[in-house]
């Protein structure tokens, strides 16, 4: 339990200098206070791995949103609370992608991010949610369009 304690401290701490030492916006900075301590935020390298990574394993059309015709299973909501009603597991882990590619790769769960959406597409115009393993992309397009994508079968 100390343990636990503990690393929410340093977390916190880390937190409060890296909004001194490197100026992300302040978007970002609120994004970060409002997600949970046990998200992750990768260094610069880490997130251009994260990111060619998405690039290599989803079509992008030409003005940088997925091609959609290349993903088997997709829809469209209205709202990202309507996540709740399919079967992605609140605690799996996603990484949250934004388009302004200076910003850092952020890793939380999903429920985290269900939580805190507003926040998180606040930072960017356009936001991408991947979740490698399980072959799922969530497109938050900045004319308010979010489109989930699944790789593989249902």
């Amino acid at each position: 339990m100390e343990d636990k304690n503990a690393r929410r401290i340093r977390i916190e701490q880390l937190k409060r200098n890296m909004k001194k030492d490197i100026k992300y916006g302040e978007l970002f900075g609120e994004c970060i206070d409002v997600l949970d301590v046990d998200s992750r935020i990768y260094s610069h390298e880490k997130s251009k791995e994260i990111v060619k990574r998405m690039v290599d394993e989803y079509n992008f059309s030409k003005w940088g949103r997925v091609d959609w015709k290349s993903i088997p299973h997709r829809f469209s909501i209205n709202n990202i609370t309507e996540l709740n009603t399919y079967t992605i597991a609140s605690n799996k882990n996603f990484f949250i992608i934004w388009n302004e590619y200076n910003l850092p790769v952020v890793e939380t769960t999903i429920g985290d991010i269900i939580k805190n959406f507003e926040d998180i597409i606040a930072v960017a115009f356009d936001t991408w949610i991947v979740n490698f393993d399980e072959g799922i992309i969530i497109e938050n397009y900045h004319e308010e369009e979010i489109t989930i994508g699944k790789k593989g079968s249902k």
